[in-house]
């Protein structure tokens, strides 16, 4: 007898352990009184948009292990709207779930993501810039929003900043070839080129802080044009902020260190440089002894526009 009511007892035991499980289970997700629970958002895939071959200081062609990305769920109300996801294992892990309604919600999603900078925003705004050489991006859900009905995200990121670089062309020049530093300078007394911005990431758009103007530079701790190029993850890549056209011939103007020598190069009135997009230049090397090929060229060098194109 006292064994069958310990056993009652157990059985009782059990019972309200089960009964509180799935209260908890309830909770965790709420019916709305349509008979459907709400489902717990997962990332698919984040891919680059377009994406072309990148360097280690420059534009980056796909994430790795590691990377962490910021997230804003706009119109989200079930718990934090800001929150990040990391790269784990060729998959992406979010730190706290997501619970999706029936109710559309607006996914938008920005490259790096730093918790000292980030964890607070209070709007759709972050702030870049160029004198790091960070790559910032922004994206957006695939379909542009996720729901119970959508709960497997496909983000597509974009480049936020313009990139330059560079085919450096050796021809006769006598030299290492050696490239030691390349830089996109004001001239004195001009502020065209600003060094920061705020980027809206529900339009992509970046608007231009007026109050900084520092060079975009890169150091290259290994770069030489001696042996002809294999691709374009060789070229000199500098991001810069977007600008607007160039106002005057020489208001702007490249700056490569080679070899221990300074080559300086103005840009011309209306050059100008968009967020996202890629612009490449050839540098021909011209030796003292030739003639120049480009009237003003007394630096020794020629630059020559060879393509525009979105990345």
């Amino acid at each position: 007898m006292r064994s069958y009511l310990i056993s009652l007892f157990f059985l009782f035991v059990f019972f309200v352990y089960l009964s509180s499980c799935l209260s908890y289970v309830e909770n965790e997700f709420p019916d709305f009184g349509n008979g459907q629970k709400d489902t717990l958002l997962q990332l698919k895939s984040v891919a680059v948009y377009n994406e072309r071959p990148g360097s280690g200081s420059g534009p980056i062609r796909e994430f790795v292990n590691g990377d962490t990305i910021g997230l804003y769920l706009h119109e989200y109300h079930r718990g934090n709207p800001l929150m990040y996801t990391v790269r784990e294992n060729y998959g992406w892990w979010l730190p706290e779930p997501v619970f999706l309604s029936s109710e559309p919600i607006r996914l938008f999603a920005y490259y790096p993501y730093r918790s000292k900078d980030h964890a607070y925003l209070s709007e759709k705004y972050v702030n870049v810039e160029h004198i790091s050489q960070t790559d910032y991006m922004h994206g957006q859900v695939n379909g542009d929003y996720v729901s119970r009905d959508k709960p497997y995200a496909e983000i597509i990121m974009k480049h936020a900043l313009a990139l330059v670089q560079f085919k450096f062309i050796k021809n006769d020049y006598p030299h290492d070839c050696s490239v030691q530093r390349v830089s996109i300078q004001n001239a004195n007394g001009v502020t065209h080129l600003k060094s920061k911005g705020i980027l809206n990431l529900e339009s992509g758009e970046v608007a231009i802080r007026d109050d900084c103007y520092d060079q975009a530079t890169i150091t290259p701790e290994d770069m030489n044009f001696y042996e002809p190029y294999t691709g374009e993850e060789e070229y000199a890549r500098i991001l810069v902020m977007p600008i607007e056209p160039v106002r005057n011939d020489g208001d702007l103007f490249f700056e490569f260190e080679i070899d221990g020598y300074i080559y300086t190069y103005p840009l011309k009135a209306g050059t100008h440089w968009q967020s996202g997009m890629k612009y490449t230049y050839e540098v021909d090397m011209v030796p003292p002894a030739r003639t120049f090929k480009s009237s003003g060229a007394a630096t020794g060098i020629n630059v020559v526009l060879t393509q525009t194109s979105s990345y």
